[in-house]
């Protein structure tokens, strides 16, 4: 049996497993010595053991201790093995790297417009570069525009509209709109509609203004619903019939374009 002093990290006698004393059911036990060969010989598979609990003397299965030396090994591994997962656990916190977030300054937001609009950044951010050269932002917004960037041609029509960092040219911003509208950008649909509502660079048309809100409004922009309901309020019974057939997808009349 283990030394006196196991006792105390005894897990088989903490739970009550291994070798138990029939009397008190105490699992601090010893081995005993046999009384005679003859009591040996007759207890096959069996050994005396001692409670030093109530000191009674009783036969056990010859293998009673060594299930407690197994429970108790395995309940050892098991201690150590997760400290050793704690242990690891936090070193890989401590030698992990602080991150150090370096906060930049924003460029400064683009001047409203003659219209009143606010000119707005485009989504891809081409104009949005921390640059105190507003000259520098509009050329790259431009080069953006003509690669493609569906957010820069947007931007760029609207400054050409507001005259915002270039010289104002209202049917080239028409052009750049319609340009990023026919992208399917949600944000060009609902300010070519606007261009339509108010006249900006094109006739005033309610009919098309409608037919680019409800574009915008189906790819789920908030303002476009807004605005085409505040646009509905101002339209007669027939222009609002025909805005509605014109907003089917198989017509192609609302993409024409009317200059001034």
């Amino acid at each position: 049996m283990p030394p006196s002093i196991f006792k105390y990290v005894d897990i088989a006698r903490l739970v009550g497993a291994g070798l138990k004393c029939p009397t008190c059911n105490g699992t601090d036990c010893r081995h005993s010595r046999w009384h005679s060969k003859q009591e040996k010989l007759g207890s096959a598979g069996f050994r005396p053991y001692r409670c030093n609990d109530c000191t009674h003397r009783f036969l056990a299965r010859d293998n009673a201790a060594v299930e407690r030396l197994l429970i108790n090994g395995t309940a050892a591994l098991l201690l150590c093995f997760g400290v050793w997962v704690v242990a690891d656990l936090w070193l890989e916190s401590v030698d992990q790297p602080k991150v150090v977030r370096v906060v930049q300054a924003a460029a400064t937001l683009p001047e409203e417009g003659a219209t009143g609009a606010p000119a707005r950044l485009p989504a891809g951010g081409v104009a949005a570069e921390a640059s105190d050269d507003p000259a520098r932002r509009a050329q790259k917004q431009q080069e953006a525009a003509e690669n493609g960037d569906a957010g820069a041609m947007l931007q760029f029509g609207r400054d050409l509209a507001t005259g915002n960092n270039r010289p104002k040219d209202v049917a080239q911003a028409v052009r750049w709109v319609q340009l990023a509208a026919a992208t399917g950008n949600p944000e060009a649909m609902l300010e070519l509609g606007r261009f339509y509502r108010d006249g900006v660079g094109v006739t005033p048309d309610s009919t098309r203004a409608y037919v680019w809100l409800t574009r915008a409004a189906d790819a789920r922009h908030t303002d476009a619903v807004l605005e085409r309901e505040a646009l509905v309020r101002t339209m007669g019974e027939e222009p609002l019939k025909v805005a509605k057939e014109m907003s089917l997808p198989i017509s192609p009349a609302a993409t024409v374009i009317r200059p001034k």
